[in-house]
């Protein structure tokens, strides 16, 4: 299994799972969970296509100070989290970027897949049952974003270092893979109104911080204000504005918890101008002050 790099870059010269400039350790193997690991991203070189091996390919992009203390609106689709699946030994000519955004990238063999049992969990992310290739692309959770910002910069070494980077593999596999699952599955032919509420709610959940309104949501939708807010209730089991408010508090607790930010810091990351206000809602949803995680 610790050949498994070399069968994915195909040739040494290719430039598949380069590591971010100035990271340290380019690449190595986890065995548990049975994965290749880079700090960068899986990407095939410029002058050709290289094979990529049967498996599951992630790339998780973070960004290591994400505009603190600021709100900024990300921009239409952005994703933070993509797998590639395949089926079959396939000829791959690129991978999603992440830009400038510093990324890490877990290649995990269709053998180590079967062998963590999670063989079911993986055809299913092919919906065409004729398809070699799948992509799944996901907005990280702050949860997620932490704990790829800390393979990048581990804050240890050793046995104890090696421990640590194959528990969070171990994570964000398991995100990869069942993340999906928690979606309405979408039929774009059959409810196409459907799919516009699904693009709505994964815009709201790309962008805590945006100062989103029930009028723009709508239009988004195609809807009118009345019934953008009965069909969301009815998709989701929540207004529009309670689920963003729940999505931004829950992201805000996660970002107190994994990212230690100050209470005020959390509070503009996920949308709130006034901290105080924040603390409020904070209240109401855990039973307890956000300065409790300081």
């Amino acid at each position: 299994m610790r050949d498994f790099f070399d069968q994915i870059v195909g040739r040494p010269e290719d430039d598949v799972g380069s590591a971010q400039p100035d990271a340290p350790t380019a690449d190595q193997w986890l065995d548990f969970p049975g994965c290749m690991f880079v700090r960068g991203e899986f990407r095939a070189d410029a002058d050709g296509p290289v094979i990529a091996a049967a498996g599951l390919f992630i790339s998780v992009a973070f960004d290591d100070h994400a505009g603190r203390g600021t709100r900024t609106r990300a921009a239409s689709g952005e994703r933070q989290m993509t797998a590639i699946a395949v089926r079959e030994d396939s000829a791959v000519g690129r991978a999603a970027r992440s830009g400038d955004r510093p990324a890490v990238g877990l290649a995990l063999p269709r053998a180590s897949i079967d062998e963590l049992g999670l063989g079911d969990a993986f055809e299913a992310l092919f919906r065409n049952n004729d398809a070699g290739t799948a992509v799944v692309s996901l907005t990280a959770s702050p949860r997620i974003e932490a704990v790829a910002a800390e393979m990048f910069s581990p804050p240890v070494t050793g046995n104890a270092g090696q421990l640590l980077l194959s528990a969070h593999a171990a994570e964000i596999i398991v995100h990869a893979l069942f993340s999906e699952r928690g979606r309405i599955a979408v039929d774009p032919a059959a409810d196409l109104q459907q799919m516009r509420l699904q693009s709505v709610k994964e815009r709201m959940d790309a962008d805590l911080a945006y100062p989103w309104s029930i009028d723009e949501l709508a239009r988004s939708a195609g809807l009118s204000r009345r019934s953008f807010n009965q069909k969301f209730q009815m998709a989701y089991g929540a207004s529009a504005i309670d689920y963003l408010r729940a999505q931004r508090l829950d992201a805000a607790r996660a970002l107190l918890i994994h990212q230690r930010l100050s209470v005020t810091e959390a509070a503009y990351r996920v949308g709130y101008a006034h901290p105080a206000n924040f603390a409020t809602a904070f209240r109401r949803r855990f039973g307890h002050s956000p300065s409790r995680y300081q």
